[in-house]
């Protein structure tokens, strides 16, 4: 392979691996802060027992997180120095303000939460929750900004053929910035949701039926029942602000090769971009005319308005199906469970067993949506400014293809390490203390 195809396989496989960990800490940070306020303001000690289990999950997530983030940071200057010689003055500013405003939030608090319960009055460690939960938030905020600039850029002017902000309000609010940002954060909740259902549900099933296991896992299914069809809206008001903004996305994620009306809703086909056709086409009649443009014979922009310059057709088009399958499967459990929960107040063995399978089921849906997002804006690393052929580096293909298997057996060790460690947690339990509301339920509840 060419040093190109190999650096952005490399860079692809950093940030994927990189994402699974601060989606789980940015929704996770939350989470523990409402098990906090629950026990001080019941005094119960099942909310105190679920929050120090899961605050070991977020200490280990954030660790593995910030290891991986430095890793892709060198890649910047390693592969991609185009990158920041071309758009330097408006992506080095926002890195910077990531790191100010939210990283040494999340690094200097993170200790008082795992270790300062019993030594620092409960306010302040309540307060370190709440710093950090923010932390996380402000963090995913300004990564999200820098991204949804890169894909809708606006508020700046080339000098020489350097960019140069103008409009830092216009860089940070662009068109794109509000829809990316709320769907990655409810992508965040849902992540972290079936992960604590997953995980509870583990321990139940293994006989650990201690209140506090109770409590997150009803925690967790009501978040998935509320966030999963309010993601669905959300997608969709992001989906057709990606047709304003990216129509050659939309085009690549439908399968849609000819500008026309009455366009179908592609449930699967195989994209041929040879024939510019799709092979084994199932599809329903009007469906994407009418979702996109909220009419039966609306005119959807194809791919034959952007020749050489559309994205690779199949892996956007796989990768969107395999987001919004996941997705479904999402609301029918939330809602499932949450209908258990409320006729019957448990939830049946065979359901459980169907959240430990979905345990890891945001993180295949938020790499989906990663794969649509960046692949989808190809050739484009920059939309408009910068392709990726121009920002990448002279490093020998052969020198990118030996640290891109590194990275990769290195991933594939560390990505089996955490999964083991999480469950190996799980089936160890965790050191009840003697706290009020923490006597085992009976194995009948």
């Amino acid at each position: 392979m060419e040093a190109l195809t190999l650096a952005r396989i490399q860079f692809a496989a950093n940030i994927s691996f990189h994402i699974l960990f601060p989606t789980i800490t940015i929704a996770l940070g939350w989470v523990l802060l409402f098990f906090k306020l629950r026990f001080n303001a019941t005094g119960d000690g099942k909310w105190m027992d679920a929050y120090r289990f899961w605050v070991k999950v977020f200490a280990l997530s954030f660790a593995l997180g910030v290891v991986s983030g430095i890793t892709m940071s060198f890649q910047f200057g390693t592969n991609w120095p185009g990158f920041m010689e071309k758009v330097g003055n408006v992506a080095g500013p926002l890195l910077a303000y990531e790191v100010m405003t939210a990283f040494f939030l999340e690094a200097t608090f993170l200790g008082i939460m795992l270790f300062g319960w019993r030594r620092v009055p409960g306010w302040v460690h309540t307060t370190a929750t709440v710093l950090v939960a923010f932390g996380t938030t402000m963090s995913a905020f300004w990564i999200l900004v820098l991204n949804s600039w890169m894909q809708t850029p606006a508020g700046f002017e080339l000098r020489d053929g350097v960019v140069h902000a103008t409009d830092w309000w216009a860089i940070v609010f662009t068109p794109s910035m509000p829809y990316r940002l709320t769907h990655m954060l409810i992508a965040s909740g849902l992540t972290c949701a079936f992960l604590i259902a997953g995980i509870s549900a583990f321990r139940w099933l293994r006989g650990d039926r201690a209140p506090a296991v109770a409590a997150a896992l009803r925690t967790a299914v009501v978040m998935a029942a509320v966030l999963a069809p309010v993601q669905a809206f959300v997608g969709d008001q992001h989906g057709l602000n990606t047709l304003e903004h990216q129509p050659a996305k939309v085009a690549a994620m439908e399968g849609h090769w000819h500008t026309g009306g009455n366009v179908p809703l592609i449930l699967f086909a195989i994209p041929d971009e040879a024939t510019r056709s799709n092979r084994f086409e199932v599809s329903i009649p009007h469906g994407a005319s009418l979702i996109l443009t909220h009419s039966l014979d609306g005119v959807v922009p194809g791919l034959d308005q952007f020749e050489g310059k559309h994205p690779p057709v199949a892996p956007v088009f796989f990768a969107f199906r395999i987001m919004v399958g996941v997705g479904v499967l999402m609301i029918g459990f939330g809602l499932l469970g949450a209908w258990f929960l409320w006729r019957r107040g448990a939830l049946p063995t065979l359901l459980l067993r169907g959240f430990v399978a979905m345990t890891f089921a945001g993180w295949v849906a938020t790499l989906a949506g990663w794969y649509v997002t960046e692949i989808g804006r190809q050739p484009w690393l920059v939309t408009g400014v910068l392709t990726t052929a121009e920002a990448v580096g002279p490093v020998p293909a052969g020198a990118v293809a030996s640290t891109l298997v590194m990275y990769l057996v290195l991933y594939v060790l560390l990505l089996v390490a955490y999964i083991a460690t999480l469950f190996r947690l799980a089936a160890k339990g965790h050191v009840v203390e003697h706290l009020p509301g923490n006597q085992p339920l009976p194995a009948s509840a």
